[in-house]
């Protein structure tokens, strides 16, 4: 029997189990803890985060950047595990900050392998117990009022090894899973079980759907902090070009939201931190099944009247070039031709040619660049997952009213951030909250045996 049995390897069930360590219930043993995660290893996600670097939080930490029906649990989390408690935190695991830009807090080893590295080691020093490639299956409170833990645990084929078994594939032996049911008790878990985004780091909506299992409610789930996919001939051709500029996301004719900075040109739409930041709403939008679009103003330097009277007098100076010559050097090159077809104009033109409603036409093309959304990208390519558990099945102590000792946090909350580490100061904090609770709690049962042994 666990005190505590953590669902889930990554940022939040590592911090909750960090939380962990040192604590001792009333008779003053050390908690026995569990960490259960299905991959081969814990972290995976985590190594992925900030390109690598780790992301962990950011300078700015208003709650705007939180969205979700979890967001007033989450001010009270945020309350008492403020920046100073994560700062504490990380710093006691060795980790130090250093800022990047739009105030995004990093490791200053700049490297998500040694924030991981930190957590195990802790883990491992504490006595934390790490069972990977087990996968819940089942979960049931108990008349007796602990839970029982139904497990898929992947085993190494006994066939594997032994000689003449024939199993390669290119020469090297060829792995097959053998899986075996296990069982185990706890008389507290927390549910780190995370989203569905990032799937090919483990990530599969198995935390929501053991809540529906439970009956608990939980929010639609869509893909966030992701591309926008654009419906234009011209995707191809952009492709690779990058512009700083406002972009205006529109819910059909109404403004919807703003942000700014480099955009990226892909092969299928565009990218960069403000179409990262707008990729909720612009999801939002499509599940309303309305119209969204996308306006880029590539020239906020100027309002409407300076950039006409440019464009008047650099179309006289270059009278002689074609519009498409007179407009490289101003503009990426492979932007000039699908922004002139946008405002109907002809590449092949010569610049004297461009009368003041032409000139308006282009004008206005420039400052409001319209392009039609057919889509936000998938889970496979999102860094977060909107929806999931909502706040109305949980406390302030991340605790189910209905699931004595069953606490929930991180990704599988109905609670998502905008991008700029904002996601994991909620893994993190929503981690060390559960776990703090998860202690206290334990301290209100009885409970019979001396419990696990740590590792």
């Amino acid at each position: 029997m666990y005190d505590i049995a953590i669902i889930g390897g990554g940022a939040s069930g590592l911090a909750a189990a960090c939380q962990t360590v040192g604590a001792v219930n009333k008779e003053g043993r050390p908690l026995s803890v569990i960490v259960i995660e299905k991959e081969n290893r814990c972290g995976k996600k985590l190594l992925a985060t900030g390109n690598g670097r780790c992301n962990l939080t950011n300078v700015d930490t208003d709650l705007s950047h939180y969205h979700g029906s979890v967001k007033e649990i989450a001010a009270s989390v945020f309350e008492k595990t403020d920046d100073r408690v994560l700062q504490r935190f990380w710093q006691d695991l060795g980790i130090e900050y250093t800022q990047g830009d739009r105030g995004k807090l990093y490791p200053r080893s700049l490297q998500a392998s040694s924030v991981l590295n930190a957590l195990r080691r802790k883990m491992e020093k504490g006595g934390v117990i790490e069972k990977t490639g087990s996968r819940l299956t089942g979960l049931r409170r108990t008349k007796a009022g602990y839970y029982e833990l139904s497990l898929l645990v992947e085993k190494k084929d006994p066939q594997e090894d032994k000689p003449g078994s024939g199993r390669t594939r290119g020469g090297k032996p060829s792995v097959k899973a053998v899986y075996e049911k296990e069982k185990l008790t706890a008389h507290t878990v927390l549910i780190c079980m995370g989203g569905k985004a990032s799937p090919q780091l483990g990530a599969d909506g198995d935390g929501t759907r053991l809540a529906r299992s439970l009956d608990m409610k939980v929010a639609p789930e869509y893909p966030a902090i992701c591309r926008i996919l654009i419906d234009s001939p011209y995707n191809k051709r952009l492709s690779g070009t990058k512009v700083t500029c406002p972009v205006t996301l529109w819910d059909q004719t109404d403004k919807a939201a703003s942000a700014e900075g480099e955009v990226l040109f892909t092969d299928e739409g565009v990218s960069g931190p403000p179409i990262l930041d707008l990729s909720r709403k612009t999801g939002q939008i499509l599940r309303n099944r309305r119209k969204a679009f996308l306006t880029l103003d590539l020239c906020p330097e100027m309002n409407k009247g300076q950039l006409f009277a440019y464009f008047s007098q650099r179309f006289e100076t270059l009278k002689d070039l074609s519009l498409e010559e007179a407009l490289e050097g101003w503009l990426p090159k492979k932007m000039i031709l699908p922004l002139l077809m946008t405002a109907g104009l002809d590449k092949s033109m010569v610049s004297g040619q461009m009368t003041g409603p032409l000139t308006g036409r282009l004008m206005d093309t420039v400052k409001a660049w319209t392009l039609t959304v057919s889509a936000i990208d998938s889970f496979k390519d999102a860094q977060v997952t909107v929806g999931g558990v909502t706040a109305d099945q949980i406390g302030e102590d991340l605790m189910s009213p209905a699931w004595p000792g069953l606490f929930w946090c991180g990704e599988v909350l109905d609670l998502d951030g905008d991008c700029g580490g904002y996601n994991l100061r909620w893994a993190t904090a929503s981690g060390i909250t559960a776990a703090q609770n998860a202690a206290a709690y334990l301290d209100t049962i009885g409970r019979p045996g001396k419990g696990a042994p740590r590792g």
